[in-house]
Order: structure tokens, then C-alpha cells, then sequence
């Protein structure tokens, strides 16, 4: 078994990046930052199942990917031994979730089940597959807050990662429109770009309209975090011109850069 391919595969810097998202969900529920035994445990359940479904995305995606030069597997790659790799990691995961409470092993559960629809039933529908995708990133924030069970703040923060996420999903699709024909069916292919063009700005002002509530609330507090969403605002609004430009990579990427900044902020509203 090639171990270096599946590491390659689980993209630990996305799976890092869910784990701050936990963190985060964690330190807004309970308004403080501390490191229980309960935290570490979420972080791994989110590392394990996030590296687990990137694994299995890869693993039924080898044929796109392959037009795409993009997917670390090979097609020499077994069902059997992926499954194994997949299997593994998330029952890592949902014990892990589940020695902390019951509302943390539900959502391990339901998120590790749609991370598998999402590869094996979704990927030919991609437009549904993309809220799939952003849903999951915004539940990071949710599961952290199950450790305290405290969920009212970390809500509206989770609505503003849905809406950011599933905005960067739609501008990956046109950048991967090309190698998508014929084996994907994505909005982009549905709608056009031009509407795609029309759409994202909605998207992005839904998200951070979201933002801005979490500090009208009181849920959001102090000036870290109204400068570093007015930071996130000037890069999603790049990302769209960006995208008006048909620079579909660099919007994509701008789209990225204001999502790390999204996290900075909510890491700077309870400081």
C-alpha cells in the first residue's frame, strides 16, 4: 500500500484549516480560549473525516481528474484498499466525536454520510454538491460549539461560511468548466457564466451581511473583527471583478484569501 499517496490525498492543509474552524466554533460558544481534552478530540474527528472524504472525492473523481491533471491518485489505485484507507479514518473520526457528547457524534455521523453521497451519487450534480461542500465547512464552526452546547453565537457565524463557501464553489466549477463537460452537470453549465457573474455578488453580500450581524448582535465584539471583515469585503468584491474578467483561477483564489481573513476575524471578535 502507497501510504504517501493517500497523505498526498487527504490535504492536510484543508483539514488544518477545518480544525481552526472548530476551534473557532469552540472559543465563540463558550466567549474564551482554553484547550480541553474535548477540543483535541473534535480536532481530530474533523482532520480524520475531512482527510477521509478528500480521499474518497479523489478516489471516484480519477477519471475528471485525470483531464485535469490534478488528482494525486492513480488509476492503479483498489477499491478495496481505498475503502480500507476511508473506512478507517472515518471511524477515527465518529469515536472520536462520539466520546464527546451525542449532539458532536450526530453531526460526525451526518457529515461523514454526505461527504460519501457527495463523491458517489453528487459529483454528476454538481450544483447540489456545492452546498453540500460549503454546508460541511460551515458545520465545522457548529461542531466545535457542540463541546459547550452552546449554539445562538456560532449560528449566524455558520451562515456567513455557507454562503462564502458555496460562492467559491460555484467560481471553482467555471474555472473547471472545461474538464467538467460530459462527466459533470454544474451550474455553471446550466445557467452560463454570464448569469454565474450576476449571482456571486448576491452570494458574497448574503455572507457578509451575516458578518455584520454577528457584530450588531453582540455576538462579534471589539475592532479586530470589524476591520478584518471590512479586509474579507474588499476581497470578495475582488474575486468578483476578478470573475467579471473571466480570471476564474485568481477570483477563485481571492475567494479563498477572504475566507483565511473570514476565520482571522472570528478569531479577533473574542479577543
Amino acid at each position: 500500500m502507497d501510504l504517501k499517496k493517500y497523505f498526498l490525498s487527504i490535504r492536510l492543509l484543508n483539514c488544518l484549516i477545518a480544525a481552526i474552524g472548530v476551534f473557532i466554533g469552540f472559543s465563540v460558544s463558550q466567549k474564551a480560549i482554553s484547550f480541553p481534552i474535548e477540543l483535541f478530540l473534535a480536532i481530530i474527528a474533523t482532520i480524520t473525516i475531512t482527510g477521509a472524504g478528500n480521499i474518497i472525492n479523489d478516489y471516484y473523481d480519477l477519471l475528471i481528474d485525470k483531464k485535469l491533471e490534478k488528482n494525486v491518485l492513480s488509476e492503479k489505485t483498489e477499491k478495496k484498499e481505498a475503502i480500507l484507507v476511508t473506512g478507517l479514518l472515518f471511524s477515527i473520526g465518529i469515536i472520536s466525536a462520539f466520546l464527546i457528547n451525542l449532539h458532536a457524534f450526530l453531526i460526525a455521523l451526518g457529515i461523514s454520510i454526505l461527504l460519501i453521497l457527495y463523491s458517489v451519487v453528487m459529483q454528476k450534480f454538481k450544483y447540489v454538491g456545492n452546498w453540500v461542500v460549503a454546508l460541511g465547512t460551515a458545520m465545522t464552526l457548529i461542531f466545535g460549539a457542540t463541546i459547550t452546547k452552546s449554539y445562538d453565537a456560532i449560528l449566524i457565524l455558520s451562515a456567513s461560511a455557507l454562503f462564502a463557501n458555496a460562492a467559491r464553489e460555484i467560481i471553482k466549477d467555471t474555472q473547471d468548466l472545461k474538464g467538467d463537460y460530459g462527466e459533470k452537470k454544474t451550474l455553471p453549465m446550466i445557467i452560463g457564466i454570464e448569469n454565474i457573474k450576476k449571482i456571486i455578488p448576491i452570494i458574497y453580500l448574503i455572507s457578509i451581511s451575516f458578518g455584520a450581524l454577528a457584530w450588531t448582535s453582540g455576538v462579534m465584539i471589539g475592532p479586530y473583527y470589524i476591520i478584518l471583515l471590512f479586509v474579507v469585503t474588499i476581497l470578495f468584491f475582488n474575486s468578483w471583478k476578478l470573475l467579471k474578467k473571466n480570471k476564474f483561477k485568481a477570483a477563485q483564489e481571492y475567494s479563498k484569501y477572504g475566507m483565511l481573513f473570514a476565520l482571522l476575524a472570528f478569531i479577533g471578535g473574542i479577543l
